[in-house]
């Protein structure tokens, strides 16, 4: 069951070589600017490389065909799946056939045997997005793979993610927490910042005594304003290959997308640490 299951898991591989997925809208906000700042800096054994970035989902013009052309793109494929699981999936019945004897009455005896049916296949139990049946799912999958690609210019998402890459993050407070205490192991800061627990209070100081900003609780009150974390969506991109991990000197990255739908925006946080010695043996630094 679990080898049908795995056989069929949806790549999505194939977009278009003209429609690269680049079409997410950057926001430049001031805050999310300070956001950004607070997540990049270094250590004496670590570079720090960080990102908190805003884009609209609202297309117009060349933009609007060109989801069309990605969510087609996803359909297509979902439909070929649909009819791989078909044809891996055949009705259960019973076939007869005449086997050449006669029976006690002199008729034909029949011959008799099973066809089984394989395990069921859920289609939609890689999808974090819901079923890839549903045009949201496709286009949610869509958006996030238009992010990663409009963040990361060097990079192309778009041949490579499956939905299976992402995970759905039910706690936003987890998400808080894990993001705050990465923070505060990677760069210690006077633990009075940390010790209250993970809040949207916008009370909390943004810079250090030389005016740089550090991360704190206020951060994510920056970023509640403009997304209203409570009514997102959550998802963290964990592939089993990241892409990051060939660049010199990468240890680990981390990755989270809060999606509004109502707002129409999707918000990219994402961390990236990098061991300070590689760099230097490289000459990168």
């Amino acid at each position: 069951m679990e080898f049908l299951r795995a056989a069929i898991v949806p790549t999505f591989s194939y977009i278009a070589a003209s429609d690269e997925l680049t079409c997410a809208q950057y926001l430049p906000l001031p805050d999310f600017d300070v956001a950004t700042n607070a997540l990049n800096f270094s250590t004496p054994d670590c570079h720090i490389i960080g990102g908190c970035d805003l884009y609209t989902t609202k297309a117009a013009g060349k933009d609007k065909k060109l989801y069309k052309d990605i969510e087609n793109s996803l359909e297509s494929q979902y439909e070929s799946l649909v009819r791989l699981s078909a044809s891996l999936s055949p009705p259960c019945q019973v076939l007869e056939s005449d086997d050449g004897r006669t029976n006690e009455h002199g008729g034909k005896r029949k011959k008799r045997s099973l066809t089984m049916d394989p395990p069921e296949i859920d289609l939609s139990r890689a999808s974090p997005f819901g079923p890839l049946s549903q045009i949201t799912a496709r286009r949610t999958f869509a958006y996030l793979i238009a992010t990663l690609n409009a963040s990361h210019p060097d990079y192309d998402f778009s041949h490579t993610l499956r939905p299976t890459d992402f995970r759905r993050e039910p706690s936003l407070r987890r998400i808080m927490h894990n993001v705050d205490s990465t923070l505060q192991n990677l760069r210690p800061r006077p633990t009075t910042l940390y010790l209250a627990p993970p809040t949207l209070s916008n009370s909390m100081p943004v810079a250090n005594s030389f005016g740089n900003e550090v991360w704190s609780p206020r951060m994510w009150s920056l970023i509640d304003k403009e997304m209203g974390l409570r009514q997102c969506d959550k998802y963290a991109y964990v592939p089993d290959e990241d892409p990051f991990d060939g660049d010199e000197g990468s240890i680990w990255s981390m990755h989270y997308f809060f999606f509004n739908k109502q707002r129409k925006r999707v918000c990219y946080l994402y961390l990236r640490v990098l061991f300070m010695r590689q760099l230097y043996s490289a000459g990168l630094w």
